[in-house]
């Protein structure tokens, strides 16, 4: 919706043929985007070669478990193309962060970029103020993506930390299902405030040690997403840990909200890469637990607040 209302022509690509005939025919995607009309110049394609004919730029909002066979399938296209997502989270078996995978399998001299920040698609789409950072390995390409996203309703900044964006982005959701169950347990303001700040100081170990700047996690991508993700109803992540905190089993949870949760995903690949790192992640070890253990959420509070006090 953003690029269209830039007035470039927007070319989307979605699997499921029926549904991509229903949003050409009705010009509105009832289930994501209900109430919204679909720009003309923002055209749909169930057919990926047709998709990407002609395009400079080539832009994934795939769930992180789809990440790898997407780009599997542009590479054999053979076309030439930069690369940008919007796609959050580790891959799980590998522990790759999506700039991995792409370098993987276009060479780490793919201009490539990721857009991450607080912004929930419906109101971009209702053109309320948003702002997000684009990271890049390509600074100009960065400064490419960043100018034709941005408008009066639309701000992005830019950066070179894609490690960094990318972490922020798949930590957050864990936070946020995390800020979900506490707040579902009615345990008040203090409790969300200091799971946000001690999950930020888990987002920045875990960063560090795999090469980001610090400081990107006081920006957009990772203080101000984890924020919204952790306080926002529209989270799904956090409508998630709400539904776990009234008692509903992980799957009922899960199916009630019918969409992607990538906090779930995300939570057993950190683990996972954070235990093989020997970093200490007490939240989203706890939320591991919850999900993959069934460890009842009252319980894992107590063992957080009863871990051996230490210094900030």
């Amino acid at each position: 919706m953003q690029l269209s209302a830039k007035q470039y022509i927007v070319k989307v690509w979605g699997r499921n043929s029926a549904y991509i005939e229903t949003i050409n025919k009705n010009r509105e995607n009832k289930q994501y985007l209900p109430g919204i009309k679909l720009p003309e110049n923002i055209q749909f394609f169930s057919n990926l070669k047709e998709s990407i004919q002609d395009s400079d730029v080539v832009l994934i909002a795939t769930p992180s478990k789809g990440f790898r066979n997407i780009l599997i399938n542009l590479k054999a296209l053979g076309s030439e193309f930069d690369i940008c997502w919007a796609t959050k989270g580790f891959e799980v078996d590998t522990g790759l962060l999506p700039h991995n995978i792409c370098e993987e399998i276009f060479g780490q001299n793919q201009n490539m970029a990721v857009i991450s920040g607080p912004s929930f698609a419906a109101e971009v789409a209702q053109k309320k103020p948003t702002a997000v950072t684009v990271a890049s390995n390509n600074l100009n390409f960065s400064k490419h993506i960043a100018s034709s996203l941005s408008d009066i309703n639309f701000r992005a900044y830019t950066t070179q930390d894609i490690t960094g964006v990318e972490i922020g982005g798949a930590i957050k959701n864990i936070i946020a299902i995390g800020a979900g169950i506490s707040d579902g347990l009615n345990y008040g303001d203090n409790a969300r405030i200091a799971l946000i700040n001690r999950g930020l100081v888990e987002m920045q170990r875990l960063g560090v040690s795999l090469g980001a700047d610090k400081n990107t996690f006081l920006g957009l991508s990772g203080m101000g997403d984890l924020v919204l993700t952790c306080t926002s109803d529209l989270s799904r992540n956090r409508r998630f840990g709400l539904a776990i905190a009234k008692g509903n089993s992980i799957s009922k949870a899960r199916s009630d909200i019918n969409q992607v949760i990538e906090g779930i995903d995300a939570t057993a690949a950190v683990f996972r890469l954070s235990k093989k790192m020997n970093i200490k992640m007490p939240i989203c070890k706890t939320i591991s637990r919850i999900i993959f253990e069934d460890l009842k959420p009252s319980l894992a509070v107590e063992e957080l607040m009863s871990r051996d006090l230490q210094t900030e």
